[in-house]
């Protein structure tokens, strides 16, 4: 009995430092997610100011001479005619859900 005994409180230490060490990940995790927060609101700001950019410049290219839109000028209106879709086409480039030779 006694052996029994000795070998629970040996599963006990040995669970209860596994939890420290647990402990410990969790705490740096939850540290590191203000600078987390950061990088993500400059990139978010990063992909708007290029966004407003590539909008403008390519609604001032694509000013219509005869009323129709040329054909190379189609996927130009695909992936960046209007904010949200110049944002979404350069957030899909940067986090590699579209090639960059497309957009």
């Amino acid at each position: 009995m006694r052996i029994l005994r000795v070998i629970r409180i040996i599963r006990l230490v040995r669970v209860l430092r596994l939890i420290g060490e647990l402990r410990t990940i969790v705490i740096c995790i939850a540290g590191s997610l203000r600078s987390l927060m950061w990088t993500v609101v400059l990139l978010v700001l990063v992909i708007y100011i290029t966004g407003v950019y590539l909008t403008s410049t390519v609604s001032d290219y694509r000013q219509p001479t005869d009323g129709q839109m040329q054909q190379e000028e189609e996927p130009l209106a695909q992936y960046f005619g209007t904010l949200f879709r110049s944002c979404l086409t350069l957030y899909q480039a940067v986090s590699g859900g579209i090639s960059w030779d497309i957009a």
